[in-house]
């Protein structure tokens, strides 16, 4: 029904977007501290390069389990039980974390917090796309712009806590992120369900729905054709752009401390300043998705990446490394990193396209296995990394970064524009297809 979303109230709309917020800020805080702190967790458990790479990717990998499984239950069940039950999931996994004693135990816990990881993103989204029926460009911009705010969260964190603490320190870095169990309480009793949702889980048990509905029916009409597509150029849509950024954040602390020769204060320094420009630029294509399309919104940015993984090639070789000299704002690698960082807008309207790229009925699934598949692959990123670059750190960056850009553009001139889509309570997915190039603005109450 396209005009459910009048039936929200301010308020409710607003605790939607709060709850997506901080929700998708801690998500990406328990993904980015461990690089963080994974020198410091190498030196206090003896673990290998190789061992320290597979944790990396054993919860990027869990991510994906995690989408699938919770967007399932998000179609099945509602969107705020599934948000719920997701960030209770990560919270415990990251506490369980701060107690691991070795490399198997490390590896369980942090893929356990995967799991949960994996489904709030896509969860989140849905239920903000489901609620806001216009600028949900502008406002997917502003919940994916929690991806730097993260970031830096976690730097500062890991950073201060190494520094008072010592190696050691790990372990009340990796403990801080069970605060967003928190968060599960404000969801459970201050948030609104989807009321499109709620109007298509009335219609399935009264009958209305033509299609069957058995316990999988979500699983198994992703591989039908009107979601096959959306949901494979999704995945490499996602899955380019995280090739490139794991495998570029994952390895810029190192390549400063062993390259460069420089303690994690100037990693901090670097990260801080440079993330901080992603946030108004991805809010400024989001804006702009919303009235140009999100194809703009997408491609627009990823030719800043584009550039700065040539950077890093650039600077992988002798004659082009500068070193550092004390000040990062002379320092070639910084702004190599600062406009690599300005093209993480690419993400601007991903939320939005995905969302508006599947039906209701299979919506949260959709996206979350999407979004997930393609951190899922993202998560090979620290075990290709090493292996292109051969010891040369910039170099290896600079491969996979290019490589998942490449990727990027590709789905992005494939996938359908959706800017106009108007998002109804039962559908096809050949409806849903339709609606994507021809449908008028929704003029709404927000």
């Amino acid at each position: 029904m396209a005009t459910q979303a009048a039936e929200y109230t301010g308020g409710q709309r607003f605790s939607i977007l709060a709850s997506a917020v901080i929700g998708y800020a801690m998500d990406s805080y328990n993904l980015l501290i461990l690089p963080f702190v994974l020198p410091a967790i190498g030196k206090s458990l003896g673990l290998s390069g190789g061992e320290l790479a597979f944790v990396v990717s054993s919860q990027l990998i869990a991510s994906v389990l995690g989408g699938v499984l919770f967007g399932w239950f998000a179609d099945r069940r509602g969107r705020r039980a599934g948000l719920v039950a997701a960030i209770l999931v990560f919270s415990i996994g990251a506490l369980l974390s701060a107690f691991a004693w070795n490399f198997s135990s490390l590896a369980f816990f942090r893929f356990i917090t995967g799991i949960g990881l994996g489904g709030e993103w896509g969860l989140g989204m849905a239920l903000f796309n489901e609620a806001w029926q216009r600028r949900r460009g502008l406002g997917s911009a502003i919940i994916q712009s929690c991806i730097p705010v993260g970031s830096v969260l976690a730097g500062l964190v890991a950073g201060a806590i190494i520094a008072d603490q010592g190696p050691g320190g790990w372990r009340w870095a990796l403990a801080s992120g069970f605060v967003p169990v928190i968060l599960c309480v404000a969801v459970r009793f201050g948030m609104p369900e989807s009321r499109l949702w709620q109007e298509y889980n009335r219609m399935r048990k009264a009958g209305e729905l033509p299609q069957s509905r058995g316990t999988l029916t979500e699983l198994r009409e992703l591989t039908q054709p009107g979601t096959r597509r959306m949901l494979l150029l999704g995945f490499i849509l996602v899955g380019g752009y995280m090739l490139a950024y794991y495998g570029v954040t994952t390895f810029m602390p190192t390549m400063i401390t062993d390259t460069f020769h420089q303690k994690p204060p100037v990693w901090s320094s670097v990260n801080t300043y440079a993330v901080w420009i992603v946030i108004p630029i991805k809010i400024a294509f989001g804006a702009w998705g919303d009235r140009l399309g999100r194809r703009f919104a997408a491609l627009g940015p990823i030719i800043f990446m584009l550039v700065a993984s040539v950077g890093f090639l650039a600077i992988s070789t002798s004659g082009f490394s500068q070193p550092f000299t004390g000040s990062i704002w002379t320092w070639a690698v910084f702004w190599i990193f600062f406009v690599w960082s300005a093209g993480n807008a690419a993400t601007s309207s991903i939320g939005a396209w995905l969302s508006e790229s599947f039906p209701t009925r299979v919506r949260a699934t959709g996206i979350s296995t999407a979004y997930m598949l393609g951190r899922g692959l993202g998560g090979f990123a620290p075990l290709l990394v090493p292996l292109f670059g051969g010891g040369n750190w910039a170099k290896g960056m600079g491969i996979i970064s290019l490589v998942g850009c490449v990727a990027f553009v590709i789905a992005g001139f494939l996938l359908p524009e959706t800017r106009n889509r108007v998002m109804r309570a039962a559908e096809s997915a050949q409806d849903a297809a339709a609606t994507t190039q021809a449908a008028p603005a929704v003029k709404p109450t927000t």
